[in-house]
């Protein structure tokens, strides 16, 4: 029997190709995906993170977990932002988030992970979500 190695490319490649096909199946759906406006990004070289808020929120349900996980109870009910983000120093909001995301996915065991700017920071996602809007 023959042994095949895939080396760490190649699995990037696979994880970056499943989840470009799992973001678009998304969209055909019609979940509705969110894009993250706070902090705003300090260069163009990134495109905004747009995310699955409802598939968030079937999560959320089937884990019994609340909406205040991510977002901050205020006078006028929850924060659109992300939990604490506004909080951080600015130079620390992004890494906040990169953190806070990739901890929340790993203890899930879905989701995207940062091991690749490009599966959260899609050019394709940003470019369809902007023409249907």
């Amino acid at each position: 029997m023959r042994n095949i190695v895939f080396g760490f490319g190649a699995t990037l490649l696979c994880l970056s190709l499943f989840a470009g096909v799992a973001l678009f199946s998304a969209t055909a759906r019609g979940e509705e995906r969110i894009p993250f406006t706070f902090p705003p990004l300090p260069t163009q070289k990134m495109p905004p993170v747009f995310f699955t808020h409802d598939k968030h929120v079937e999560y959320m349900e089937r884990a019994n977990a609340e909406c205040t996980l991510c977002h901050r109870e205020t006078e006028e009910g929850l924060s659109e932002t992300f939990l604490d983000v506004k909080a951080q120093p600015e130079n620390k909001q992004i890494p906040y988030l990169h953190t806070a995301c990739t901890q929340c996915h790993r203890n899930a065991a879905a989701g995207p992970r940062l091991v690749d700017c490009r599966v959260c920071h899609d050019k394709a996602v940003a470019a369809q979500i902007g023409k249907s809007k």
